[in-house]
């Protein structure tokens, strides 16, 4: 049975190589069908001899000509069937000779033998012609390193999967990924042993997701799979499973030395549900990509949409101000694209640490309005001093320093949501009395504020900015603790530190 299911899968694999080489399309169908049955014919008026004599050598040309044609065409398909046609005639003239020593019948052995040989050297000649094609039509599509899709394939597949989900009413999952600490092992081992990395991670990507999605490097060490017609729950599970099947079969590709130490980092989202388009869907999971790097090694995050979750909880009389936030975070991004996603993520942090202290839902709820529209006000700060790479005057950290009155003013509609306005005034005031914009101290600044204060400082420095580089979550992290009891609630630092690293929790209590 086993045998015979390996016979059925190498055919059935057989014929899908054919249909896809040969007869991808209905015009070679018919091309085929043509030559099939033309060179069919014309043997057949030559070996019942039905042609006029004087017409013979024209009808034998032609159908020399049209194997020829059918051989180039379609390469060993077309040689199969003109060499074995050719056989046949050739056996019957041989038995013709045999029998009545007509040398008409010779001179027909010797022409099915050249147009056999002849035929032969075309067929390796085109097949030659499309293995070279190919490759260049695969080198054009795929990334030399890794042999995946390269980026520009990737918009072009997304963009296709999109209008085919948009046509046929279906979902359309996006996984964005790549290896966490991938710098560190080029520095420490090379940029050979990193291209070995990515070449592994490759294969092993591949091998996993095989016919089901479109394995694509989307640049330097990340990695998108499309999956077609797949919802968000579906998504999340092959997510999961791809991170741990990573982890089971790291050992087999990779040296002693990095198969525990190499991970996988991994954001998703989905459309048309969680995403409109294809520069959204990619943003999408890019964002969540970006905070499950954040939250430490070998995650998944989901792209959550805080602004619904938002409108589900606000009361019918707040409802028109979604629309009103959703404009101004989105003029924010254009003006710095950092400070939405870090606005989401803060919220996310945020509740992390509410859930933690045991906060009720209320309190967390709010926390989770504070965080995503606590940098509301930066909509008034000059794009030039948001993106500004070098050191802030004096002057113009005054100006920054008003984000916070900015956003309380902004948020004034929502003031009957008790505390949200505290929190978005308050979250850069600083345990030791020197924050801004009133200088409070201590208990002084309310819990919600003193949380936000923890997660946004925590955020800004793991995330790349124009004036100073991203640090690891471990060296934040270090930095909280540092700086616990001047500039952060220690309670609030430790409950973080606890959460984004459960090791930490074990050297505190040592």
């Amino acid at each position: 049975m086993n045998a015979f299911s390996s016979f059925r899968t190498s055919f059935n694999k057989l014929l899908d190589n054919i249909h896809s080489n040969y007869f991808d399309s209905k015009s070679k169908v018919i091309e085929y069908c043509i030559c099939f049955f033309a060179i069919l014919f014309l043997s057949l008026v030559l070996i019942l001899d039905k042609a006029p004599k004087d017409a013979q050598a024209f009808v034998a040309q032609t159908q020399i000509l049209i194997v020829f044609y059918m051989v180039f065409r379609f390469n060993l398909l077309g040689l199969l069937f003109s060499a074995s046609l050719s056989s046949v005639e050739l056996a019957i003239l041989i038995s013709l000779f045999v029998q009545k020593r007509d040398l008409r019948f010779l001179i027909g052995c010797s022409s099915r033998i050249l147009t056999i040989s002849v035929a032969v050297i075309v067929a390796i000649l085109s097949y030659r012609q499309d293995v070279q094609k190919k490759k260049l039509q695969r080198h054009a599509i795929t990334d030399e390193l890794t042999d995946v899709y390269n980026q520009r394939q990737f918009r072009i597949l997304l963009e296709n999967e999109i209008e085919n989900a948009r046509r046929n009413n279906s979902s359309l999952g996006l996984i964005m990924m790549d290896i966490d600490n991938f710098s560190m092992y080029n520095d420490l081992y090379g940029h050979e042993c990193g291209d070995k990395i990515l070449k592994a991670t490759s294969t092993i990507l591949k091998s996993i997701v095989k016919q089901n999605g479109y394995v694509c490097r989307y640049g330097g060490d990340e990695f998108a799979i499309i999956f077609p017609n797949t919802d968000i729950d579906s998504l999340e599970i092959i997510a999961h499973n791809i991170v741990h099947r990573f982890e089971r079969v790291r050992s087999d590709y990779f040296s002693e030395k990095l198969s525990e130490k190499v991970t996988l980092s991994i954001g998703l989202s989905e459309f048309p549900n969680r995403s409109r388009s294809k520069s959204e869907l990619i943003s999408q999971s890019d964002m969540a990509l970006y905070h499950a790097k954040n939250l430490g090694r070998g995650k998944v995050h989901l792209y959550q949409d805080i602004i619904s979750q938002i409108r589900k909880n606000l009361s019918s009389d707040n409802q028109q101000l979604i629309g009103a936030f959703k404009g101004l975070l989105s003029t924010i991004s254009a003006k710095d694209k950092y400070t939405h996603a870090h606005s989401e993520r803060v919220s996310s942090y945020a509740v992390m640490i509410g859930k933690a202290m045991n906060l009720s839902l209320d309190e967390i709820t709010v926390l989770e309005y504070a965080g995503l529209l606590h940098d509301i006000g930066k909509i008034e700060i000059p794009k030039s001093l948001l993106n500004k790479n070098d050191s802030l005057t004096d002057e113009e950290q005054q100006i920054i320093r008003q984000h916070p009155i900015y956003s309380e003013n902004i948020l004034g509609p929502l003031e009957d949501i008790e505390n949200l306005m505290d929190y978005v005034r308050h979250h850069h005031e600083k345990y030791d009395g020197s924050g801004y914009p009133d200088g409070l101290k201590k208990n002084q600044i309310s819990l919600g504020a003193r949380i936000l204060c923890v997660a946004d400082s925590f955020d800004a420095m793991v995330s790349e900015r124009p004036y100073c580089k991203r640090k690891t979550v471990e060296e934040a992290l270090t930095e909280l603790k540092k700086h616990s009891g001047t500039h952060f609630d220690p309670e609030v630092v430790d409950i973080f530190c606890s959460i984004m690293n459960p090791a930490y929790k074990i050297a505190s209590s040592n």
